[in-house]
């Protein structure tokens, strides 16, 4: 098991400079939802807002209420992640990334400009469908275009910036909301229109900065631009278009893609479900996604405050000001993950360590307030204290495992040909879960109460089986050589992989794809015929 040292992470930064740039920009996307998710909590214990749209909190609707109105933006992201097989399979992954933030910007114009000269939520609830269509859209495509351009040496800490931006913005969010409940003490509007004017910021910058980034060389390669496929390729590397090491890549993209370019969705289909080893490789994303929602996290991030209090935390802004500490934890836990652990430590155990420290914070919280329920009026006892201290044991666990990893192995483990399909497929999957945790949080909150978090707890014991039985480890693999991880016994071959002595990527990461050969004589060998072959392919471009 790799040890973490910050000099090999500062030289890769230095070596990968391009890749980690074309990261940075795309993970923008990231901090759409993010801004969201960590806003829409806040936004709806102000004063101000529940004002402006004539609600009262001691209402017994209220509770359902603000399931519709944080959940209403699942329900768009739905619909965009569905649609980002179609856009980004025929416009490219740059122009869908365009594409949805556009969106996204005229979504977040609409609920600013809500609640003027009326009280009707409907304008807001539009404005959240819209802005969940580009934040969908956005969420299924990051983590493929930059899985499709990254070094494989640097891949999954690459994908997993996405979720670092994603906390960040929720991290930044929730102080915009706290700094604004301190300085805003009227009913003015302009308490809550301000936080959704600042979520455009990151959709901006998005914008800006995706120009100038190169298209994703394997979807050219799909399209059969094989030479636009070559300088995309050159560019990301800093590597000159000749180079052997470009031209071997190429090659073996080339290769892999042979005899499946451009098959329209029927064949997609079929091609996913043509073999038990294809079936369970393209069904593998979205079983993550599922998991990854029912770990509890998005509970936790839209209603913090709440929760916060129903522990034993008093006071709006203290539960504002608890749920920024625990973004910034957040983004801590996840930016030290990504460095220390996606590449090191490994996927498979960053998701088994994470699902262990999961259960223990949630089982906590859950029998505390069963043991020792906290009764208003009450001082903030020992157990409630440690409670709170769990939530944040949640998220540092939760960050470096189940928060980023399911991204990275979705996208890494979606065959070439098929990836736009399937990331649709599992991206769709986690906003419905995310639109059901949005929905029936406040009403489990209300009726079950700490039963909640023994649900939530539950379910990260079952995610640690799985993780043992059911999930490989891909670190340093090239994406054209995965498909060998989902070959043969699966489980004895993913049981094999949780040591890491005996782990299948060791012997896999300097594998290359060479038709015609034998893949276990070759593998750790390079292919000498695929770099001519790769020469070959681009002259005839």
């Amino acid at each position: 098991m790799a040890k973490f040292n910050l000099k090999t992470v500062w030289s890769d930064i230095v070596q990968y400079r391009r890749a980690y740039v074309l990261t940075a920009v795309a993970s923008f996307g990231g901090m759409l939802f993010g801004w969201d998710t960590g806003l829409i909590g806040g936004v709806l214990t102000m004063d101000a807002f529940q004002h402006s749209f004539d609600l009262d909190h001691k209402s017994p609707d209220f509770s359902n209420l603000q399931g519709n109105i944080v959940s209403v933006l699942q329900a768009g992201c739905f619909f965009g992640a569905m649609s980002s097989f179609y856009i980004s399979d025929t416009f490219g992954r740059k122009k869908a990334l365009i594409i949805a933030d556009i969106i996204f910007i005229v979504g977040s114009l609409v609920q600013t400009l809500c609640a003027i000269n009326t009280t009707s939520l409907a304008q807001l609830y539009v404005g959240r469908v819209i802005g969940g269509f580009g934040v969908g859209l956005v969420s299924a495509v990051v983590p493929t275009y930059i899985g499709e351009n990254a070094n494989k040496e640097i891949r999954g800490r690459c994908i997993g910036c996405m979720q670092l931006f994603n906390v960040a913005g929720i991290c930044i969010s929730f102080f915009v909301n706290y700094g604004i409940s301190l300085q805003i003490t009227t009913l003015s509007s302009a308490k809550w229109r301000i936080p959704f004017a600042l979520q455009m910021l990151p959709g901006a910058l998005l914008l800006i900065g995706i120009v100038f980034q190169n298209e994703s060389p394997r979807w050219l390669v799909e399209k059969n631009r094989l030479e636009d496929a070559a300088k995309a390729l050159a560019t990301v590397r800093a590597k000159p278009v000749d180079d052997a090491d470009v031209l071997q890549e190429l090659d073996d993209i080339i290769q892999d893609f042979q005899g499946h370019e451009k098959l329209p969705l029927r064949a997609q289909l079929r091609e996913a479900c043509s073999s038990k080893r294809m079936f369970y490789q393209s069904s593998f994303g979205v079983l993550l996604m599922f998991f990854q929602q029912w770990t509890g996290t998005n509970s936790i991030n839209y209603y913090a405050p709440q929760i916060f209090q129903s522990i034993g935390l008093k006071g709006s802004s203290s539960g504002l000001f608890a749920t920024g500490v625990y973004g910034i934890v957040k983004i801590v836990v996840t930016a030290f993950g990504l460095m220390a652990f996606t590449e090191q430590l490994g996927r498979k155990w960053s998701l088994l360590i994470g699902s262990l420290g999961q259960a223990f914070a949630m089982f906590y919280i859950g029998i505390n307030q069963a043991v020792n329920p906290v009764k208003e009026g009450d001082a903030l006892s020992g157990n409630s204290i440690f409670a709170i201290i769990c939530v944040y044991l949640f998220v540092v666990f939760y960050s470096f495992g189940w928060g980023p990893i399911p991204f990275v192995l979705s996208s890494e483990c979606s065959p070439n040909h098929v990836r736009s399909l399937i990331m649709a497929a599992a991206l769709m999957t986690q906003w419905l879960f995310n639109f059901v945790i949005a929905k029936i949080t406040p009403l489990m909150l209300d009726d079950i109460t700490y039963g909640t978090f023994l649900l939530f707890g539950t379910c990260c014991i079952i995610m640690g089986i799985y993780t043992i039985f059911c999930v490989p480890e891909t670190k340093n693999v090239p994406l054209e050589s995965i498909h060998h991880l989902f070959e043969g016994r699966i489980i004895a071959g993913c049981i094999r992989d949780t040591i890491p002595r005996y782990s299948r990527a060791k012997q896999l990461q300097h594998h290359h794809h060479d038709v015609g050969s034998d893949d276990s004589s070759e593998a750790g060998r390079p292919a000498q015929k695929g770099a001519v072959s790769g020469v070959q392919h681009v002259e005839e471009a």
